[in-house]
């Protein structure tokens, strides 16, 4: 049965053999990987978010990670020896590709770690509710990472700045919600308590960001998508179990995003990069789930 007012959906329309080469281009030789690498210009300038990226997408598509002893290093290297990182996103992610590697860190980071949690739980100031939501998802990736979870006041503060950034008309972040943000509010719901049930009100928001020719709108009202919204919406779909009405046009969508050097960008026209290439692989994953379930 094909989904309503749609098009019976083809296939993802990404080159999985263009995006492995594009992605194994971006490896620097220290080992790290960057998405505007450029030799002929000397650039070659590897940060922790585009090797995380590069591995994550390199185990989807299911190649070898190359000299992944030499990538282990680089990324050990960008520890002090206290077991710390410079910022938390630079944490996330060298820890994350570690992950990846299966190679453990040069030191502990639950120090560091804790001393995070308590300065993010901490702070007083005004919070930019979208940037506080991935932080706090971070956070708790990574305790989970270190077989740890927040508890007592710990997950009660995090629950309570997780209700308040939800936006009036059930998405995340206030004031606007889009549909990224929403999804990854929901990835943080479901890590803070695993019985965790999404409410009439996310299903109703999910409905307003359908679209019969971009598969999945950016935010409810807008005519736009991005490689965050098609992934967001096809996660929202997932956890809601609802049957998303354009398949079709989420798959055109996907394939139109994936650049001439094998990338796939954020929006229509724009550079690839490594993060949306990592979420448009993930993206592609959910979207043939999606289909195989509607048979």
């Amino acid at each position: 049965m094909t989904a309503e007012h749609d098009a019976p959906p083809g296939p993802a329309c990404l080159d999985r053999q263009a995006i492995g080469r594009y992605v194994l281009g971006r490896r620097t030789p220290a080992g790290g990987y960057c998405f505007y690498r450029t030799p002929q210009w000397d650039v070659e300038e590897p940060n922790a978010p585009d090797t995380l990226a590069a591995l994550e997408s390199l185990r989807l598509l299911g190649v070898d990670i190359p000299a992944p002893e030499q990538t282990g290093d680089w990324l050990r290297s960008l520890q002090d020896d206290g077991g710390g990182y410079p910022t938390l996103t630079i944490g996330w992610a060298a820890l994350g590709a570690l992950d990846v590697l299966t190679i453990e860190p040069k030191f502990s980071p639950d120090r560091w770690l804790r001393g995070r949690l308590e300065a993010f739980l901490g702070s007083d100031r005004p919070r930019d509710w979208r940037a506080a939501i991935i932080d706090a998802l971070r956070l708790c990736e990574l305790l989970r990472l270190r077989r740890s979870a927040p508890h007592g006041p710990e997950q009660d503060r995090l629950v309570a700045l997780l209700d308040s950034a939800r936006a009036t008309d059930g998405g995340w972040a206030a004031p606007g919600a889009d549909v990224e943000t929403t999804a990854t509010g929901l990835l943080l719901a479901q890590l803070l308590d695993s019985l965790w049930q999404p409410d009439p009100l996310l299903d109703t928001f999910l409905g307003c960001c359908e679209d019969d020719l971009l598969g999945l709108r950016l935010a409810p009202g807008t005519r736009t998508t991005s490689v965050g919204a098609l992934w967001g919406g096809l996660t929202l779909g997932h956890a809601l179990g609802r049957r998303l009405r354009y398949l079709g046009a989420v798959g055109q969508q996907l394939g139109l995003l994936q650049r001439p050097d094998g990338g796939l960008s954020e929006r229509h026209w724009a550079i690839s990069t490594l993060r949306a290439t990592w979420l448009g692989l993930q993206a592609a994953h959910l979207l043939n789930r999606e289909r195989q379930e509607q048979g």
